[in-house]
C-alpha cells in the first residue's frame, strides 16, 4: 500500500448457517437433520475475503449454530442448561472442523474482526462459558452482540425479535429454577421440538419451505395425507403445551396470537423502513427469513436480507422454487461513502454432492 493511502476496508454479513452436528452420523449414515452442507465453499469464501481487503469485519448475523433442532431436550425444550449448551457447541464445532478452522485462520490477521450476533437458534451463546468455548477454538477477539450491531450508518440485526414465536428477552435471558440458572428460550423452541422435528424425520425438507403458511395451503390442496399428518402433530403439540403449563404459549388464544405475528418477507421490509426513518441509520440488514431480499426506500435508504446458506424451497412468488444460494451482504468503504451490495457466493463447482 502506498504511503498515505487509505486502507481498503469492508463489512461482510452472513446469517442463518445453522451448523448442526455434521453431515454424517457416528456410524457414517447420512444425518438428514443437518442443514449446513457447504463447508468447503464457506472456507473458500472466508479465505477469499480475508485477502481481498486489508481490513475486514465479518458479521455472523444470528443462527450460526443450530441449538433448537439439534438433539432437543424432550422434557424441557424451552430451557437450556449451561452444560448442555457447552456440549452442543462442542459437538457442532467438531461436526464442522473446516468452518471453525477457516474462522480461526481469518482472525490471525489482527486487522480483521469477527462479530457474532446471537439469534434464536443459537441462543445458547448467551452463556459466558459457551462464548469462552468459541474464543478458545477461534480467537479471543470475537465480539459477541446480544441483539444488534451498528457502524457507519449500517444497522445489523438478525430479525427474530419481530416474530412473537422467537422473541427473546436479551436484557434478562436467564432464569433460576430450583437455584439453577437456565436460559429462557422462546416458545419456538417447543414448536421445533414437538412439531418441526417429528415431521422432518418423515420429510427432511419440511422446515426448508418458506413461507410456511403457503406450504400448508399447498399441502391441503395437493398433499392431503401429509396435511392431516401435519394437523395431527400440531394438535399433539398444543395438548403438550397446555398440559405442562411450562411455556409462554399454553392456551389456544395465546398460540394463535403468536402465529399471527410472523416475520415474513414483507413484515421485515416494513420494520426495516421504520428503522430507516431514524436519521442515523442509512442501511439495514436482517436475516431470519431465509429469503434474500433488497429494497431501496423513497429516501434513498436501503434494506438488505442476507438470506441463508442452507437449502430453501420458496413459495413466495418473488423467489418461487427450490434453490441453494449462498447469499451475503458486502459493504465497501470508499472514503466517506459506504456502498452496499447483496451478493451470492459461487465458489468452486462441486462435481457431486448429497441430494438431501
Amino acid at each position: 500500500m502506498e504511503v498515505g493511502a487509505e486502507k481498503t476496508r469492508s463489512i461482510i454479513v452472513v446469517s442463518d448457517l445453522h451448523l448442526g452436528e455434521g453431515r454424517r452420523n457416528w456410524d457414517g449414515s447420512l444425518n438428514v437433520l443437518e442443514d449446513f452442507t457447504v463447508d468447503q465453499r464457506f472456507v473458500e469464501f472466508v479465505e477469499h475475503y480475508s485477502k481481498a481487503y486489508e481490513e475486514v469485519s465479518l458479521v455472523l448475523n444470528g443462527n450460526f449454530f443450530e441449538m433448537l433442532r439439534c438433539r432437543a431436550v424432550v422434557d424441557y425444550p424451552d430451557i437450556l442448561f449451561e452444560t448442555y449448551a457447552i456440549e452442543l457447541v462442542r459437538v457442532e464445532m467438531e461436526g464442522h472442523p473446516r468452518v471453525i478452522g477457516a474462522l480461526k485462520k481469518f482472525m490471525e490477521n489482527p486487522a480483521h474482526r469477527l462479530i457474532y450476533i446471537i439469534g434464536e437458534a443459537d441462543a445458547g451463546v448467551f452463556w459466558g462459558a459457551v462464548q469462552n468455548e468459541l474464543k478458545k477454538a477461534i480467537s479471543d477477539r470475537i465480539e459477541f452482540k446480544a441483539a444488534s450491531y451498528a457502524e457507519s450508518g449500517i444497522y445489523i440485526e438478525h430479525g427474530h425479535q419481530y416474530e412473537a414465536m422467537y422473541t427473546i428477552d436479551t436484557s434478562e435471558p436467564f432464569k433460576k429454577v430450583d437455584g439453577i440458572d437456565l436460559l429462557k428460550l422462546p416458545w419456538g423452541a417447543f414448536f421445533n421440538a414437538h412439531f418441526v422435528q417429528p415431521l422432518r424425520k418423515i420429510r427432511p425438507q419440511f422446515y426448508r419451505v418458506r413461507p410456511m403458511k403457503n406450504y400448508l395451503l399447498w399441502s391441503f390442496l395437493f398433499e392431503t395425507k401429509f396435511f392431516f399428518r401435519v394437523l395431527k402433530q400440531f394438535m399433539k403439540m398444543l395438548f403438550w403445551a397446555s398440559s405442562k403449563r411450562l411455556y409462554p404459549g399454553n392456551s389456544l388464544g395465546t398460540v394463535f396470537r403468536i402465529f399471527r405475528q410472523a416475520a415474513d418477507t414483507e413484515a421485515l421490509e416494513d420494520y426495516a423502513e421504520l428503522l430507516c426513518s431514524t436519521e442515523s441509520i442509512q442501511k439495514v440488514v436482517f436475516g431470519h427469513s431465509h429469503i434474500p431480499n433488497y429494497r431501496q426506500f423513497e429516501n434513498g435508504k436501503e434494506y438488505f436480507n442476507s438470506g441463508t446458506w442452507t437449502k430453501n424451497i420458496s413459495l413466495d412468488l418473488r423467489t418461487l422454487g427450490s434453490f441453494h444460494k449462498l447469499n451475503y451482504v458486502l459493504f465497501e468503504f470508499k472514503g466517506p461513502e459506504v456502498r452496499g451490495k447483496l451478493m451470492e457466493w459461487k465458489g468452486r463447482h462441486e462435481v457431486i454432492e448429497d441430494f438431501i
